[in-house]
């Protein structure tokens, strides 16, 4: 079998670490613009149809990365684990970002890739705002502090109901509301980037993303 670009893309992919390890020294300027780049290749490809590719290809490098990516998060969890142990302090946040955000992705694409899409929408929005009250509650306990800071989600579950009777409206909901949080937690800012980012993935992000698929619901049904 002749091997396709999608399938030698792994060889891509350690090509582009192995250019980090060489290239530090370039200035940011440089660095930077130039991983995008090489970066995106892959992923513009991944997304446009593979028309090129036949089914058993397609399938042996979705379960490569599958598996790859189990090993990621074992190797994450390992790390954490022995800096725990060892160390007796928490991971850093960046740790824990490597962590959350893949599987926050992965969790998006499926849903909406295999459920319907009102559906998918109204459970992730139960999901990530259930799991800011737990954080909430887990920060301060059952206590006024935790009412305030989930104020702001209360919401979001009744965007979540009429996403099942009135998908279009409830997108642009979906929509305001994660632009609104945006602004509203303001004081993120102060945390270093890597808080940032989690924090944005959980909260902001499935909301703005559950909107925009929505606003599209009826277009997608009628064609």
């Amino acid at each position: 079998m002749k091997p396709s670009v999608h399938v030698l893309k792994p060889f891509y992919l350690i090509a582009v670490v192995l250019l980090v390890m060489i290239a530090r020294g370039l200035p940011l300027p440089i660095l930077i613009p130039l991983l995008v780049f090489i970066l995106a290749v892959p992923l513009i490809r991944e997304l446009r149809p593979k028309t090129d590719l036949d089914e058993r290809q397609i399938a042996l490098s979705h379960w490569s990365s599958h598996i790859a990516l189990y090993v990621l998060i074992g190797l994450l969890l390992f790390v954490m684990l022995h800096t725990y142990v060892a160390d007796g302090k928490n991971p850093d946040p960046e740790w824990y970002m490597l962590l959350i955000i893949p599987l926050v992705v992965k969790l998006i694409i499926n849903l909406f890739q295999n459920y319907d899409k009102r559906r998918t929408a109204q459970l992730i929005g139960y999901f990530f705002t259930t799991i800011w009250l737990l954080f909430a509650i887990l920060s301060h306990g059952f206590t006024l502090e935790s009412g305030m800071e989930f104020l702001p989600f209360i919401p979001v579950y009744f965007v979540c109901w009429a996403a099942g009777k009135w998908p279009r409206p409830a997108g642009v909901g979906f929509i305001v509301l994660s632009l609104f949080m945006l602004y509203f937690f303001g004081g993120w800012l102060r945390f270093e980037i890597y808080i940032r980012l989690i924090m944005y993935t959980l909260i902001p992000l499935p909301l703005l993303i559950s909107g925009v698929i929505l606003m599209f619901y009826k277009a997608e049904e009628e064609s």
